[in-house]
């Protein structure tokens, strides 16, 4: 048997849901569905009971999770421990971070601090960030909302406020500000539910008192906003997104009503023991953003202090 087969029955085994993992593992689900088998006849039992697209970890496969999970975890803490004897990780910071213009004057006042620091930036979909979170692949993670997984602890940074954007031939483009109801018989474009922004949108929606009309979903808000651009629908977008200069056809408006924030955190993996470099430019981020003025923030950035 091979990790990467250990790996995909871990995922198979945590969502008992064969194409969920396939989504979350990027692979299709026939594959995902052959990789399971082979390993099942590998090991001579069933590790799932099936009953048409239902599958649920039997015994076998309640013992054999527990066990790879611990091995995997166990393999994991011995690449890291050789990777800091060898001073590999010491001034690495893998992170996952969403598209904000606040970022990159963190990044740069830490790295005046430490110039050696290496960092490796992923904007990856959220459900892969957490996985890879939990694998011990990514450090930490910067992203609006809390996250519920247990294994996963965070910690919130700032609240910023989350605005309309239409297209500018749209009539709501000539409004400075509107009450989110003016907008109920729209097309909205939003983000893919599970994803973190959605958790924002569904809120905001349920303050206004109304079910959207929605046109799309997507994981990448690149896209969802070049649709508006085009004139396809309506979305909303956070006061520090940082915004594609292609994105010419589009006008950001105000909502009155209900009142329009998402918090903002970061987050990293309870068990997994991270380099000194790490915890550092975790400590960093959570003071840096203490003080709004750091980064000339407006009105529309709340800091969140402890």
């Amino acid at each position: 048997m091979s990790l990467k087969q250990l790996r995909y029955f871990l995922t198979v085994a945590r969502l008992e849901h064969m194409s969920e993992a396939a989504a979350e593992l990027e692979i299709s689900q026939s594959s995902l569905s052959k990789t399971i088998g082979r390993l099942e006849q590998d090991i001579g039992v069933p590790l799932f009971d099936r009953k048409g697209k239902t599958i649920l970890l039997n015994e076998y496969g309640q013992l054999f999770y527990q066990k790879v999970e611990k091995i995997l975890s166990d393999l994991q803490d011995a690449k890291e421990a050789v990777q800091e004897l060898a001073n590999i990780r010491e001034d690495s910071i893998t992170i996952n971070v969403m598209n904000s213009k606040l970022l990159p004057k963190l990044f740069y006042e830490f790295y005046k601090k430490r110039p050696n620091v290496k960092f490796r930036q992923y904007l990856l979909p959220d459900r892969l960030a957490q996985q890879k979170l939990l694998d011990g692949e990514i450090d930490l993670l910067i992203v609006p909302n809390p996250i519920t997984d247990e294994r996963i602890e965070w910690a919130p940074l700032f609240k910023e406020e989350i605005f309309l954007v239409v297209p500018k031939n749209h009539p709501l483009a000539a409004k400075k500000e509107i009450s989110l109801v003016e907008a109920k018989e729209e097309l909205f474009i939003l983000s893919e539910t599970g994803q973190s922004f959605r958790t924002t949108e569904n809120r905001i929606f349920e303050k206004a008192g109304f079910t959207p009309r929605i046109a799309f979903e997507g994981e990448d808000l690149s896209v969802i906003l070049q649709l508006v651009n085009e004139g396809a629908g309506i979305s909303f977008i956070f006061n520090n997104l940082s915004l594609d200069s292609s994105l010419d056809n589009v006008k950001i408006v105000k909502i009155s009503n209900p009142a329009c924030f998402q918090t903002v955190g970061i987050a990293w993996n309870k068990k997994k023991k991270n380099s000194f470099v790490v915890e550092s430019f975790r400590t960093f981020s959570i003071s840096f953003l203490q003080d709004a003025t750091t980064y000339g923030a407006e009105d529309n950035v709340t800091v969140l202090r402890n």
